[in-house]
């Protein structure tokens, strides 16, 4: 009778242990030692390297700058264990205050988490080539407007981190760090790539032919050529039919927000080492957000 008890006790012990640990559970042991915290990185804070990387707590407006968020559940069970009625967050509903020298900012991003979640990244200032990921869009160039617009000197920043459906919201994470600006220092800029080819007439043309296709809403204000040299595209008999080459291309909006996008160019053959006029005829799938001040 007692070992049935006991037993019992145990599975109810290892169930309880399980809710109260939900999803991903910790991820690490930097994790299980830092919940409630966000902490500061120059570098992606992959999941892989959690108790490898070198975590910081002093920056330069310049510097790539990545969080990584420890909670000790879901944000659903989070929201359950409130009790609050009507309050559970079965959409993973986040947001990120900031505070720069005690100054309330208010939310500056808004994002859902996956339901089985208990960690993500938090990303202000991206490493040059990155760009970005799915729940950190539009916060970098957020950030980096707040940041460009610092004066010099040194300030101390604050991230909470906050989940819950309106009205339910409720903190489960903070972290800090200090930035030092020197005087002109920008941040942003980190999702622009760096240019394979440079070729100012050729970037002319491609402006024109985006601006021949008739876009709408939008102007190209930078072209960025991410390869090396043309393709050279050929027919089945190996003759050449064109040439094509790809671009990063940075988009102005009517309301002043700038956003980068993927465009390819081509030129046809016209025989021997002759090429016809820069065309459009591509157009990718990337949509990221960039601080227009950051072009140049």
């Amino acid at each position: 009778m007692r070992k049935m008890i006991a037993l019992t006790l145990m599975m109810l012990f290892v169930a309880s242990s399980a809710f109260a640990q939900g999803g991903q559970g910790f991820t690490s042991q930097t994790h299980k030692q830092n919940v409630g915290k966000i902490l500061w990185a120059k570098q992606r804070i992959k999941m892989d390297v959690q108790d490898s990387i070198k975590y910081e707590t002093v920056f330069n407006t310049s510097d790539p700058i990545y969080g990584r968020v420890f909670l000790n559940n879901t944000l659903l069970l989070l929201s359950r264990e409130s009790k609050k009625p009507n309050c559970d967050n079965a959409e993973g509903r986040y947001l990120l205050k900031l505070f720069v020298d005690k100054q309330d900012k208010g939310f500056v991003h808004e994002q859902r988490f996956e339901s089985n979640w208990t960690t993500c990244q938090v990303t202000p200032n991206l490493a040059p080539g990155d760009e970005g990921d799915r729940i950190n869009q539009k916060f970098p160039a957020v950030w980096t407007k707040i940041a460009n617009e610092l004066p010099a000197g040194q300030h101390d920043v604050r991230f909470e981190f906050w989940a819950g459906k309106a009205g339910c919201e409720a903190k489960y994470a903070e972290g800090s760090f200090t930035l030092k600006k020197q005087a002109g220092e920008k941040a942003g800029g980190g999702s622009i790539p760096q240019a394979l080819k440079k070729d100012p007439a050729l970037e002319a043309q491609m402006i024109d032919a985006i601006k021949a296709r008739g876009w709408k809403n939008e102007t190209p204000v930078k072209v960025i050529i991410v390869e090396a040299d043309w393709r050279i595209i050929r027919d089945a008999f190996g003759n050449i039919v064109k040439r094509e080459i790809n671009t990063n291309t940075v988009l102005k909006r009517n309301d002043g927000s700038c956003r980068l996008t993927d465009l390819s160019f081509d030129q046809k053959h016209l025989g021997g080492n002759k090429y016809g006029p820069t065309t459009l005829f591509g157009i990718g799938t990337k949509n990221v957000e960039v601080d227009c001040s950051a072009v140049k």
